[in-house]
């Protein structure tokens, strides 16, 4: 997606400052003023410019403030009718400032890195100087770098003169620069490349100054480790000896003066590497760190748990409190990570865990009591199963919705006091009431009351019914060893390999996939992940990939995937509205399978699954149906919940056929037959296609299904 150009939304211009013509004066001939002129459109090169537009020198912010300053305030974020005001500088107290290792052990922040930026009076910005102007200001910063003592002592190095061996040094320690920005080429800022230009390293390389790249002077503090305030000073120190030796640009109200907008105030942009894998798996970041002020940016993937993390805010604060808040936001950052990576000893713990949990809505906090504690705690099932075993994934996540899953058959007998009434309210039966289900009873297959969704303009991408089965004699997933699981998969591809007709097909075990294609088949919802927190938190994903596979056949409308949260999850699937022709394909395979495998099944509860939410039929009927006008409305999950049925949005990065596309599915599994529970699919799915409908036509905007 193009980033919006806020230049171009302020009158697109890249200004030129009274230098302007003090070099047409002097003739200078690397800038003719025909090339100056026409850098007052530069943005217009790069039209995904997220600003689009340089000061070309530093009387540029008063001469061109009309344009400047709505594009300051946007880009900083700073009230649109309120006068821009940036403090005087402040580096605080370096002796008394409050700035320990936020990591001592090492275990979170791999490095850190603060930057300055600086411009020397009396100079013009990068278009606007040509080579003999650049070189006196090399100069300049050079003596002044030549005055650094102790462990700011270093070399310079002018960037025309590198040998390929210093080159590649300073390469592999990040600390070269070139002019491969098109931002920077257009706007000017790469002329006479390299002259004029270097790098200042010193002796440790923790400290980096690049001479004539953007601005003027950027200064660097490299800290390996989280000593964030030992970076902080090694930098501020080094700012105050070049401030007796060189005069920077500074406004009363902008505060320091730079090339680019966007770097203006205290120009100190502060980045931290820090690894925070827990709080990422439990998508906790996004929202953190919009509320410690702090950017983020994922390093080699959100999966890596490794990311960036820098300041947001760079006018309107001082140096020093701005170093106070990303010190403030890092160290609420480990201390939620160490709260995520926490695990108990004993399901003492966990019991303790839970019931300090404030916030901690789940079922299993709430009916797991201190009496039902106390009666359960010793308590193990013939898999050795115990209480911890089904409530140690609400323990360490407590936005879980219900938080305990079964670890074998036994566990919904053996720990009934607690799982009852946690099936109870999620299925709401009432406390007095018993539980019940009924027998399986699929219907008349040639008969079966309800018919495929109209094709003709039909919003229904797909159709999908599953089910979900658990072998007799095999503890679930959470308790699973890994010889078992191998066995289970062993029993069901035995079975598999038999199929017939249009239920034939082949076995791929996850062990003999590619990355690639697990990722495409993903993609294409015909195969499973181990990525749902709730599930790795359960141990679910225990000895993965080991024992694992997924069953396609031929014309891929049919699945069985192999001990992914259960032993099976038998799919019937295809694209379009052909619901009957889906649902016989599925029965007819559940048929076939029972005939060799034998699955748990309670006179209460029917099928026997790891997460309660699922027993009963086990059963999930779902279509991919394209919604947009329907669930952009308040009422949209009221309208499902009279419904019965829930909806969720797809996954990820959406394109533009996805946008507006949901899966909307059956809500109840316990209490109805198998045939009942697809025909509440199919009646809701219809009224939401009428709503649908309705809405796109701009019919009432509100309505209630009873």
């Amino acid at each position: 997606m193009m980033r919006k150009n806020v230049c171009m939304r302020h009158v697109c211009c890249v200004s030129l400052g009274h230098h302007a013509g003090r070099l047409r004066a002097e003739r200078a001939s690397a800038m003719p003023v025909d090339r100056l002129v026409a850098r007052r459109v530069r943005c217009i090169e790069n039209l995904d410019s997220s600003i689009g537009v340089y000061a070309c020198d530093p009387e540029a912010y008063k001469v061109f403030s009309d344009l400047l300053e709505p594009i300051i305030k946007e880009q900083h974020k700073l009230p649109e009718k309120k006068a821009i005001h940036h403090p005087h500088a402040d580096f605080g107290n370096l002796e008394k400032a409050n700035l320990e290792n936020l990591d001592p052990d090492g275990k979170f922040i791999v490095s850190s890195r603060i930057r300055i930026g600086r411009s020397q009076d009396g100079f013009a910005f990068p278009p606007l100087i040509n080579k003999e102007v650049r070189e006196q200001l090399e100069t300049k910063a050079v003596e002044a770098l030549g005055t650094l003592s102790e462990s700011l002592k270093g070399t310079y190095h002018k960037l025309a003169e590198l040998d390929a061996e210093v080159k590649n040094s300073l390469a592999e320690e990040s600390l070269m620069f070139d002019d491969s920005d098109r931002f920077l080429q257009a706007a000017g800022g790469y002329g006479d490349w390299p002259d004029g230009r270097g790098i200042f390293v010193n002796e440790e390389k923790n400290f980096v100054t690049w001479v004539n790249e953007e601005d003027h002077l950027r200064l660097f503090s490299l800290q390996k480790g989280g000593d964030i305030g030992a970076g902080y000073k090694r930098l501020v120190t080094a700012v105050k000896a070049l401030e007796e030796k060189l005069t920077f640009v500074r406004d009363d109200r902008l505060g320091y003066l730079t090339f680019c907008p966007s770097n203006l105030g205290t120009t100190m942009h502060i980045s931290v590497v820090i690894k925070v894998p827990h709080l990422a798996e439990a998508d906790k970041l996004k929202a953190l760190f919009e509320k410690l002020n702090l950017n983020a940016t994922a390093v080699d993937g959100e999966e890596s748990g490794v990311y960036q993390v820098s300041n947001k805010r760079l006018v309107g604060l001082t140096e020093f409190q701005s170093i106070s808040e990303v010190y403030q936001g890092l160290k609420e950052i480990i201390k939620q990570e160490k709260e995520l990576a926490w695990r108990p000893e004993n399901v003492g713990e966990m019991f303790e865990h839970l019931s300090k949990a404030k916030s901690c809505k789940s079922l299993v906090k709430k009916h797991l009591t201190k009496d039902v504690y106390e009666k359960l705690k010793e308590k193990k099932t013939t898999h050795e199963a115990t209480l911890g075993d089904c409530i140690i994934s609400g323990t360490l996540h407590l936005d879980s919705t219900i938080g305990a899953y079964a670890a074998d058959a036994e566990s919904y007998t053996e720990f009934s006091p607690l799982f009852d009434p946690i099936i109870k309210e999620h299925n709401k039966i009432k406390a007095a009431d018993a539980i019940a289900h009924p027998a399986a009873d699929f219907g008349d297959l040639e008969n079966l009351g309800f018919t495929e969704f109209e094709a003709e303009g039909s919003p229904i991408v797909s159709t999908r019914v599953a089910v979900a089965r658990s072998q007799k004699d095999f503890a679930f997933s959470p308790v699973l060893k890994q010889e078992d699981r191998v066995q289970v998969e062993q029993k069901v591809v035995e079975v598999l390999k038999d199929l017939e007709g249009e239920l034939k097909g082949s076995y791929s075990s996850l062990e003999g996939l590619s990355t690639e294609l697990q990722e495409q088949l993903q993609k294409d919802r015909l195969l499973f992940s181990n990525t749902d927190r709730f599930l790795k938190a359960a141990n679910v994903y225990n000895d993965w990939p080991a024992g694992r596979g997924v069953f396609v056949n031929d014309e891929k409308t049919f699945l069985v995937w192999v001990n992914e949260e259960d032993h099976l999850r038998i799919i019937s699937t295809q694209k379009g509205g052909d619901v009957v022709g889906v649902y016989k394909r599925l029965v007819n395979a559940i048929k076939t399978l029972e005939e060799k495998l034998s699955f748990c099944r309670d006179e209460r509860l029917g099928n026997l699954t790891t997460c309660p939410s699922n027993l009963g039929t086990a059963l999930r009927a779902s279509v991919l149906v394209k919604i947009p006008h329907l669930s952009a409305r308040k009422n949209f999950k009221t309208v499902c919940d009279n419904l019965k049925l829930q909806a969720r949005a797809l996954d990820g990065e959406l394109t533009e056929e996805e946008l507006g596309v949901f899966e909307v599915s059956n809500k109840r599994c316990l209490g109805l037959t198998e045939i009942e529970a697809v025909k509440e699919m199919v009646s809701g799915v219809q009224e939401i296609v009428r709503l649908e409908k309705e809405a796109a036509n701009g019919k009432p905007k509100s309505c209630t299904v009873l």
